[in-house]
């Protein structure tokens, strides 16, 4: 296994200035032997030059919890083609990898790195949807296990309206930053489900992250860029992190500080997973059934009272398998009134474009 790993370029751990000796010192809860240990749960890696700058923020951050984490290093851009194999790798032998640095380039590699899974889900937090390689790729359906893509945080005004209709009639999500505002676990369920995440630093506002030229006036504010990490961490599905930024944070401190708080967000919620995936065998899960009559049909939901997550089933054609998707307690109360939540009549026609 550790043979993919030997064209990483390791990192010293001597190289961080940090004063403390602290236990709690997330510097000292991981290992940069540049190897996998049988523990290892989350593993990072740096795939361009800001990594190294960012690095030095996040290994300064406390974590008053123990979870065994590998720092593989950086990948060398001579390297760049083995990056879906090294997250292959790591997938299989189920750890999360948390990528810092890298461009939005890699997303498709990402994709395709889990392509051997069914129903694949990603997440991507952007400032802006227009008309890009991926978003071709998406509307022409090449990823084919690629089951849903979420686009998250844009602003209406930097989108390209004719973009974001192809990519509604081919049942993509795009959920603007407005709606965050109005009601910030909105992005939730959509997360919970998600097997990828990847954040553009340019979907947080410029005030946020100082001199950047990167980011315009408009978009998350800091806490509301970490909230959004959490929610994807603490997911059962998660695979895969993607921390999205220019080189330009080597020059800015502010910025380095935040995507460090990001990842540390990302690291935070994993540790407090809990593990509610299947539903099945699980304290506190209640089954919910309502009946509607039109159109005449069965809506299944399930409710955790530790978490206060829902779910619903989307029942599958053909005698396959039932699908459970993360929702809302709206979704819920929506059916209690005797109507179809529209995110139940998006995923049927979701499954219909697949099959």
């Amino acid at each position: 296994m550790d043979n993919i790993f030997e064209i990483i370029d390791p990192v010293d751990r001597k190289s961080f200035d940090i004063k403390s000796d602290s236990k709690h010192l997330l510097v000292n809860k991981v290992d940069f032997s540049k190897h996998i240990l049988p523990e290892t749960k989350i593993a990072i890696l740096g795939t361009g030059d800001a990594s190294t700058s960012v690095r030095q923020s996040l290994y300064g951050l406390y974590c008053g919890y123990e979870i065994s984490i590998s720092d593989l290093g950086n990948l060398p851009l001579s390297g760049k083609d083995k990056l879906g194999e090294i997250l292959k790798t790591l997938s299989d032998s189920n750890i999360l990898t948390i990528l810092i640095g890298s461009s939005a380039d890699s997303l498709p590699v990402c994709i395709d790195s889990l392509s051997g899974g069914k129903n694949i889900s990603a997440s991507m937090v952007v400032p802006a949807i227009v008309r890009s390689d991926f978003t071709d790729s998406l509307i022409n359906n090449r990823f084919e296990n690629l089951f849903n893509m979420n686009f998250m945080a844009y602003q209406t005004y930097l989108s390209d309206p004719e973009i974001l209709s192809k990519l509604s009639s081919n049942y993509f999500e795009t959920l603007r930053l407005g709606k965050f505002r109005e009601d910030s676990g909105i992005y939730e369920p959509a997360l919970r489900d998600s097997h990828i995440f990847g954040m553009d630093m340019a979907s947080v506002r410029k005030a946020d992250i100082a001199d950047s030229s990167y980011s315009g006036p408009n978009g998350l504010y800091a806490e509301e860029a970490c909230l959004i990490a959490r929610y994807a961490g603490i997911s059962d599905n998660l695979k895969i992190a993607n921390i999205f930024c220019m080189n330009e944070t080597e020059k800015n401190g502010r910025t380095n500080a935040l995507i460090a708080q990001i990842v540390w967000h990302i690291i935070d919620g994993f540790a407090n997973r809990t593990h509610e995936i299947t539903l099945n065998n699980v304290n506190g899960i209640k089954k919910f059934l309502v009946n509607l009559e039109q159109p005449a049909v069965r809506l299944v939901f399930y409710h955790s009272d530790v978490t206060n997550r829902w779910w619903m089933e989307i029942p599958e054609k053909n005698g396959k398998k039932t699908l459970i998707i993360a929702c809302t307690e709206d979704d819920y109360k929506i059916a209690r009134k005797h109507e179809v939540p529209l995110r139940w009549i998006w995923y049927q026609q979701k499954l219909a474009n697949k099959n």
